[in-house]
Protein backbone atom coordinates (compact mmCIF):
# COMPACT_ATOMS: atom_id res chain seq x y z
CA UNK A 1 0.00 0.00 0.00
CA UNK A 2 1.21 3.70 -1.10
CA UNK A 3 0.76 6.45 1.14
CA UNK A 4 -1.09 9.40 -0.89
CA UNK A 5 -0.89 12.27 1.74
CA UNK A 6 -1.29 13.51 5.27
CA UNK A 7 -3.86 15.77 6.55
CA UNK A 8 -4.65 17.15 9.61
CA UNK A 9 -8.31 18.20 9.81
CA UNK A 10 -8.80 17.69 13.57
CA UNK A 11 -6.48 18.67 16.40
CA UNK A 12 -4.78 15.68 17.56
CA UNK A 13 -5.45 12.95 15.09
CA UNK A 14 -3.68 12.46 11.78
CA UNK A 15 -5.85 11.06 8.79
CA UNK A 16 -3.48 9.15 6.45
CA UNK A 17 -5.23 8.02 2.60
CA UNK A 18 -3.61 4.76 1.54
CA UNK A 19 -3.80 3.59 -2.23
CA UNK A 20 -5.23 0.01 -1.46
CA UNK A 21 -4.66 -2.75 -3.77
CA UNK A 22 -7.40 -3.94 -5.72
CA UNK A 23 -7.44 -7.68 -4.83
CA UNK A 24 -6.35 -7.08 -1.79
CA UNK A 25 -9.91 -8.59 0.70
CA UNK A 26 -8.48 -6.68 4.02
CA UNK A 27 -7.54 -3.46 1.70
CA UNK A 28 -7.22 -0.56 3.85
CA UNK A 29 -7.62 3.22 2.58
CA UNK A 30 -7.68 5.12 5.77
CA UNK A 31 -5.71 5.11 8.74
CA UNK A 32 -7.13 7.50 12.08
CA UNK A 33 -4.31 8.19 14.28
CA UNK A 34 -5.28 10.02 17.09
CA UNK A 35 -2.58 11.65 19.71
CA UNK A 36 -5.29 12.72 22.12
CA UNK A 37 -8.30 10.76 23.42
CA UNK A 38 -11.35 11.17 20.84
CA UNK A 39 -15.03 11.74 21.82
CA UNK A 40 -18.05 9.69 20.02
CA UNK A 41 -18.35 13.52 17.71
CA UNK A 42 -14.46 13.02 17.02
CA UNK A 43 -15.45 9.82 15.45
CA UNK A 44 -18.39 10.53 13.94
CA UNK A 45 -16.75 13.87 12.17
CA UNK A 46 -13.76 12.42 10.70
CA UNK A 47 -15.86 9.57 9.20
CA UNK A 48 -18.17 11.94 7.74
CA UNK A 49 -15.39 13.61 6.42
CA UNK A 50 -13.91 10.68 4.63
CA UNK A 51 -17.45 9.33 3.61
CA UNK A 52 -17.62 12.60 1.69
CA UNK A 53 -14.44 12.44 0.21
CA UNK A 54 -15.51 8.65 -0.93
CA UNK A 55 -12.54 7.22 0.37
CA UNK A 56 -14.20 5.11 2.16
CA UNK A 57 -15.93 2.86 -0.38
CA UNK A 58 -12.39 1.94 -1.59
CA UNK A 59 -11.36 -0.37 1.70
CA UNK A 60 -11.56 -0.15 5.10
CA UNK A 61 -10.55 2.22 8.18
CA UNK A 62 -8.27 1.46 10.68
CA UNK A 63 -6.95 2.70 13.97
CA UNK A 64 -3.63 2.95 15.27
CA UNK A 65 -2.86 0.61 18.19
CA UNK A 66 -5.24 1.94 20.83
CA UNK A 67 -4.93 1.33 24.60
CA UNK A 68 -8.66 0.22 25.87
CA UNK A 69 -9.56 3.29 27.38
CA UNK A 70 -8.90 5.04 23.73
CA UNK A 71 -11.05 2.95 22.18
CA UNK A 72 -14.41 3.58 23.48
CA UNK A 73 -15.56 6.31 20.93
CA UNK A 74 -14.63 3.86 17.87
CA UNK A 75 -16.48 1.24 19.27
CA UNK A 76 -19.13 3.19 19.47
CA UNK A 77 -19.48 4.25 16.33
CA UNK A 78 -19.34 0.24 15.03
CA UNK A 79 -14.95 -0.08 14.71
CA UNK A 80 -14.75 -3.75 15.79
CA UNK A 81 -10.78 -5.41 16.08
CA UNK A 82 -8.73 -6.20 13.57
CA UNK A 83 -5.39 -7.35 15.27
CA UNK A 84 -4.28 -7.29 18.80
CA UNK A 85 -0.40 -5.79 20.08
CA UNK A 86 1.95 -7.22 22.74
CA UNK A 87 2.63 -4.01 24.56
CA UNK A 88 5.65 -3.84 26.67
CA UNK A 89 7.41 -1.58 29.33
CA UNK A 90 11.24 -1.43 30.29
CA UNK A 91 12.18 0.50 32.94
CA UNK A 92 15.64 1.67 31.98
CA UNK A 93 16.95 0.78 35.55
CA UNK A 94 18.99 -2.08 34.98
CA UNK A 95 20.47 -1.81 30.72
CA UNK A 96 21.79 -5.36 29.90
CA UNK A 97 25.22 -5.51 28.55
CA UNK A 98 25.50 -6.25 24.72
CA UNK A 99 27.09 -9.92 25.07
CA UNK A 100 27.46 -11.01 21.09
CA UNK A 101 29.13 -9.67 18.10
CA UNK A 102 29.40 -5.58 18.11
CA UNK A 103 28.58 -4.15 14.70
CA UNK A 104 29.36 -0.29 13.62
CA UNK A 105 26.72 1.58 13.86
CA UNK A 106 25.97 5.12 13.12
CA UNK A 107 23.45 7.63 12.30
CA UNK A 108 20.97 6.93 9.69
CA UNK A 109 21.09 9.23 6.11
CA UNK A 110 18.60 10.65 3.34
CA UNK A 111 20.75 8.39 1.00
CA UNK A 112 19.71 5.15 3.83
CA UNK A 113 16.64 5.23 3.10
CA UNK A 114 16.24 2.81 0.09
CA UNK A 115 17.54 -0.20 2.02
CA UNK A 116 15.96 0.48 5.18
CA UNK A 117 12.59 0.28 3.78
CA UNK A 118 13.67 -3.07 1.65
CA UNK A 119 14.57 -4.09 5.47
CA UNK A 120 11.32 -2.75 6.72
CA UNK A 121 9.45 -4.34 3.82
CA UNK A 122 10.80 -7.92 4.66
CA UNK A 123 10.48 -7.26 8.60
CA UNK A 124 6.54 -6.61 8.44
CA UNK A 125 3.68 -7.80 7.19
CA UNK A 126 1.74 -5.72 4.62
CA UNK A 127 0.01 -3.81 6.65
CA UNK A 128 2.53 -2.43 8.73
CA UNK A 129 5.23 -1.87 6.01
CA UNK A 130 6.01 1.82 5.95
CA UNK A 131 6.54 4.07 2.90
CA UNK A 132 8.69 6.97 2.70
CA UNK A 133 5.83 9.36 3.96
CA UNK A 134 5.15 6.99 7.07
CA UNK A 135 8.95 6.38 7.71
CA UNK A 136 9.64 10.09 8.02
CA UNK A 137 6.44 10.54 10.74
CA UNK A 138 7.27 7.92 12.42
CA UNK A 139 10.26 10.30 13.18
CA UNK A 140 8.54 12.98 13.97
CA UNK A 141 6.01 11.35 16.07
CA UNK A 142 8.05 12.40 19.36
CA UNK A 143 9.67 15.67 19.86
CA UNK A 144 13.31 13.92 19.98
CA UNK A 145 14.11 10.87 18.18
CA UNK A 146 17.26 8.62 17.03
CA UNK A 147 17.40 7.04 14.29
CA UNK A 148 20.60 4.34 14.03
CA UNK A 149 21.79 2.00 10.94
CA UNK A 150 23.75 -1.02 11.63
CA UNK A 151 25.99 -2.07 8.94
CA UNK A 152 27.89 -5.40 8.32
CA UNK A 153 30.51 -5.24 6.07
CA UNK A 154 29.80 -2.26 4.69
CA UNK A 155 26.12 -3.02 3.94
CA UNK A 156 22.91 -1.60 5.81
CA UNK A 157 21.68 -4.62 8.35
CA UNK A 158 19.33 -3.23 10.45
CA UNK A 159 17.62 -0.10 11.88
CA UNK A 160 15.94 1.48 14.69
CA UNK A 161 13.84 4.27 15.42
CA UNK A 162 13.62 5.80 19.34
CA UNK A 163 11.72 8.49 19.94
CA UNK A 164 11.56 10.40 23.65
CA UNK A 165 8.60 12.81 24.61
CA UNK A 166 9.15 13.93 28.48
CA UNK A 167 10.37 10.42 30.52
CA UNK A 168 8.44 8.49 28.18
CA UNK A 169 10.32 7.04 25.38
CA UNK A 170 9.20 4.78 22.38
CA UNK A 171 10.75 1.91 20.53
CA UNK A 172 9.30 3.33 17.12
CA UNK A 173 10.44 0.85 14.80
CA UNK A 174 12.83 -1.85 14.49
CA UNK A 175 14.17 -4.22 11.96
CA UNK A 176 16.85 -6.56 10.53
CA UNK A 177 17.51 -7.59 7.39
CA UNK A 178 16.53 -11.64 6.73
CA UNK A 179 20.05 -12.51 5.52
CA UNK A 180 21.66 -11.17 8.87
CA UNK A 181 18.94 -12.34 12.17
CA UNK A 182 21.00 -14.16 14.32
CA UNK A 183 24.02 -12.31 14.55
CA UNK A 184 23.04 -10.01 17.41
CA UNK A 185 22.31 -7.03 15.75
CA UNK A 186 18.43 -6.38 16.62
CA UNK A 187 19.98 -6.81 20.78
CA UNK A 188 22.62 -4.45 19.77
CA UNK A 189 20.03 -1.68 18.34
CA UNK A 190 17.53 -1.87 21.21
CA UNK A 191 19.80 -1.75 23.99
CA UNK A 192 21.85 1.13 22.40
CA UNK A 193 18.02 2.53 22.20
CA UNK A 194 17.44 2.56 25.90
CA UNK A 195 21.10 3.83 26.49
CA UNK A 196 19.96 6.85 24.44
CA UNK A 197 16.78 7.46 25.96
CA UNK A 198 17.70 7.46 29.78
CA UNK A 199 20.85 9.81 28.62
CA UNK A 200 18.59 12.11 27.48
CA UNK A 201 16.13 11.86 30.32
CA UNK A 202 13.67 9.11 29.69
CA UNK A 203 12.65 6.81 32.65
CA UNK A 204 10.66 4.07 30.87
CA UNK A 205 11.14 2.57 27.61
CA UNK A 206 7.44 1.24 25.40
CA UNK A 207 7.42 -0.73 22.45
CA UNK A 208 4.69 -3.27 21.08
CA UNK A 209 4.82 -5.78 18.81
CA UNK A 210 2.42 -8.16 17.16
CA UNK A 211 1.00 -11.28 18.88
CA UNK A 212 2.19 -13.51 16.15
CA UNK A 213 5.70 -12.46 16.44
CA UNK A 214 7.21 -14.74 18.70
CA UNK A 215 10.89 -13.81 17.40
CA UNK A 216 10.44 -10.15 18.63
CA UNK A 217 8.74 -11.33 21.74
CA UNK A 218 11.37 -13.25 22.80
CA UNK A 219 14.22 -10.47 22.15
CA UNK A 220 12.45 -8.23 24.05
CA UNK A 221 11.70 -10.07 27.37
CA UNK A 222 15.33 -11.09 27.38
CA UNK A 223 16.61 -7.54 26.87
CA UNK A 224 14.32 -6.62 30.16
CA UNK A 225 11.07 -6.09 28.53
CA UNK A 226 8.15 -7.14 30.41
CA UNK A 227 4.99 -8.13 29.30
CA UNK A 228 2.01 -5.57 30.10
CA UNK A 229 -0.98 -7.57 31.32
CA UNK A 230 -3.26 -5.12 28.65
CA UNK A 231 -2.78 -5.79 25.02
CA UNK A 232 -3.20 -2.80 22.31
CA UNK A 233 -5.76 -2.93 19.45
CA UNK A 234 -5.87 -2.12 16.03
CA UNK A 235 -9.89 -1.17 15.55
CA UNK A 236 -11.56 -1.29 11.80
CA UNK A 237 -14.71 -0.28 10.51
CA UNK A 238 -15.87 -1.27 7.10
CA UNK A 239 -18.57 0.68 5.12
Amino acid sequence: MLLDRLQRPFRGVRIVHKSPSPDDPDAVSVQIIPYRRLEDDDVQRILAQVAAQEVARRGRIVTSALASSEQTAFRAAGFVDREALHLLRHRLTDIPAHTGSAHRTRAGRRTDLHAVLAIDRDSFDRFWALDREAFTAAKKATPTHRYRIALVDGTIAGYAITGRATQSSFLQRLGVAPEHRGKGIGSQLVIDAMHWAKNDGATSMLVNTQTSNENALRLYESLGFVLSAEQLMVLQWTP
